[in-house]
């Protein structure tokens, strides 16, 4: 499989995670306060995320003395109105204190003009009923009014240290 990754915003022909129609953009990667604008492989129970250190791909993420993030597209919103919801699908795994996935299971909120993408110093949410609401009202007050703000669940954080 060939996929176009990228942190930059906006690059010709990469798959965009803000996009309510690409199915190839439900799951994503944050790492370093950035995000892919494409999943590689979908997640599969003995191999993670799609693919492992012997993989090519893996060289696109390995950023040491970071995190590197799984998320998980839940809705995306623009100009107060729910464009698209998905399903929660990517298995979640239990989080440890103090780790990488310590933030394993909690939504975020991203807007689309957003140049950082961060995941540790990101407000939290806990339900998704409440990132929806935050994303609905920021979608309002945005000047843009075609932008659009994404809601994503957290599914995994590894350590790359």
């Amino acid at each position: 499989m060939t996929t176009a990754v990228g942190f930059a915003f906006p690059t010709t022909n990469w798959l965009d995670p803000f996009d309510a129609d690409e199915v190839a953009t439900q799951w994503f990667f944050g790492n370093q306060d950035r995000i892919s604008r494409a999943w590689i492989a979908p997640v599969e129970q003995d191999r993670g995320w799609g693919f492992t250190e012997e993989d090519k791909m893996w060289q696109f993420f390995n950023n040491p003395r970071s995190c590197l993030y799984c998320l998980e597209k839940t809705a995306i919103v623009a100009g107060g109105q729910v464009l698209r919801e998905w399903p929660q699908v990517a298995p979640m795994r239990q989080g440890a204190p103090a780790s990488c996935s310590q933030h394993n299971g909690l939504y975020v909120v991203y807007r689309q003009a957003q140049e950082v993408f961060p995941v540790s110093e990101a407000t939290k949410y806990a339900a998704y009923d409440e990132a929806l609401a935050e994303a609905l009202a920021e979608s309002l007050g945005t000047q843009n009014a075609g932008a659009r703000t994404m809601v994503a669940r957290l599914v995994s954080g590894e350590s790359l240290w």
